[in-house]
């Protein structure tokens, strides 16, 4: 009876071992009493049946806190997000275009051009039908529109009237900015004119070298509201009126006498059966511009390398390092002829269509004034085109301040292959900003 009651205890013994050395784990350590139940301690046999208790249940706590610190472990692992859906990923690129749509102006022109030309292509079939029967009305109707474009004069006074408009809207963008400017106020288009981007940053680093030197040299005081001072009101340069009396008569009176001497477009259009097509405008149009382009280099290029040809025949041009609209006409005699010569030569030798040429004359008379109109709107190709293959006013703007460099007038893939272009120049937007 006296060994069932040991065999008890030994067993009570273990499982309150077991409890014990939970408690001690969790809690703080407690010393193994000497007695159990009340009990002298136990024998060698019991006392180590109770220590393999012990190293079961410290196992058992060992196994039970590894798998604890790996499930915390695995729970503080970041796992990778799940893969966005494709009408998410179209419902952020939708988000993204429509931001930049609204905040970015290049970006909203050259969407609206892509668009345009876009539609050209998709609506070829129809537009090539209305042009068939508008060229049928060019060729044939008595109307005043149709004896016009008939005429021999027709070309050079498209060109004439083209540049009155363009030339005298760029000056209206002149006039509200200085008219803002005389009354202490900044109107919106002057963060696109260059005379005034470029005096802002001129400004700007006279500021840095003077701060600078405020803080590097003790004796050297800034002003109490040198915070506050703002660029100095830009004077604008004259306007040129001289090409009523020089410019104008000498462009009209060559083609005038030539006209009358030799009548013949009349007779051209009657033969010329054949309506343009959608494409073949595009085709005559870039192509005339682009040949254009590259015989002008050539030409402005030999006139600032060779002396003689700068000083008696493009030195005119050059009077004003800050150019104007109206100083697309300030030509010398010699560089007017070259120069019409040169896009009437391009139209010849392609053999451009009569329609595609008025088209012709449009456009190019228009990028000819923005070139020379002293303001860099979002809207022009040098910016809506990507890739800077198109130069326009900020290029030119540097080429009559410094005096070399871009040579051409649109485009600017000749000027960059012989590294005839300013690599900060290149980086400003509209705004002058560095993009």
């Amino acid at each position: 009876m006296i060994k069932f009651v040991r065999v008890g205890v030994v067993v009570a013994a273990i499982q309150s071992s077991h409890i014990v050395s939970s408690f001690q784990s969790n809690v703080s350590p407690i010393r193994t009493p000497s007695r159990v139940l009340g009990k002298p301690a136990l024998g060698s046999t019991g006392l180590s049946m109770y220590s393999l208790g012990i190293q079961s249940s410290q196992k058992y706590d060992d196994s039970l806190r590894n798998k604890c610190s790996t499930k915390i472990m695995a729970s503080s692992i970041s796992l990778p997000s799940p893969k966005p859906s494709p009408a998410s990923k179209i419902k952020a690129a939708f988000s993204t275009f429509k931001s930049k749509f609204k905040n970015d102006p290049v970006f909203f022109w050259r969407t609206l051009a892509v668009t345009f030309l876009s539609s050209l292509f998709a609506f070829q079939p129809f537009i090539d039908a209305q042009l068939v029967n508008f060229w049928s009305f060019l060729r044939t109707s008595p109307h005043l529109l149709a004896w016009c474009f008939r005429h021999d004069h027709w070309e050079w006074q498209v060109a004439i009237w083209a540049f009155f408009v363009w030339i005298h809207g760029f000056w209206i963008c002149d006039r509200l900015v200085q008219k803002a400017d005389a009354k202490g106020l900044v109107h919106p288009l002057k963060k696109y004119r260059l005379q005034d981007q470029f005096m802002a940053n001129n400004f700007k680093t006279i500021q840095k070298k003077r701060k600078a030197k405020a803080e590097s040299d003790p004796n050297f005081v800034l002003p109490t509201d040198f915070e506050e001072q703002k660029p100095p009101v830009t004077k604008q340069a004259k306007w040129h009126l001289g090409f009523w009396i020089f410019e104008l008569p000498l462009y009209v009176l060559p083609l005038y006498i030539w006209d009358i001497t030799i009548p013949r477009r009349a007779a051209k259009i009657a033969a010329w059966n054949v309506a343009p097509t959608t494409l073949q405008i595009v085709r005559d149009v870039s192509c005339g511009l682009m040949l254009y382009d590259f015989g002008f280099f050539m030409c402005h290029f030999l006139m600032h390398k060779i002396p003689f040809l700068y000083k008696f025949v493009h030195k005119k041009h050059h009077t004003t390092t800050e150019v104007r609209s109206s100083d697309i006409v300030r030509l010398s005699g010699i560089e007017e002829v070259v120069d019409v010569g040169i896009s009437i030569l391009a139209l010849n030798y392609l053999k451009c269509h009569p329609v595609s040429r008025t088209i012709y004359n449009l456009i190019i008379t228009f990028l000819l004034t923005e070139l020379h109109s002293g303001f860099a709107f979002p809207w022009t190709p040098q910016f809506v085109v990507p890739f800077n293959v198109s130069t326009g006013s900020k290029g030119h703007h540097y080429h009559h301040r410094v005096g070399k460099h871009y040579y051409q007038k649109f485009f600017c893939t000749v000027d960059r292959l012989f590294g005839f272009i300013d690599k900060k120049t290149e980086k400003q937007g509209p705004d002058g900003a560095i993009a």
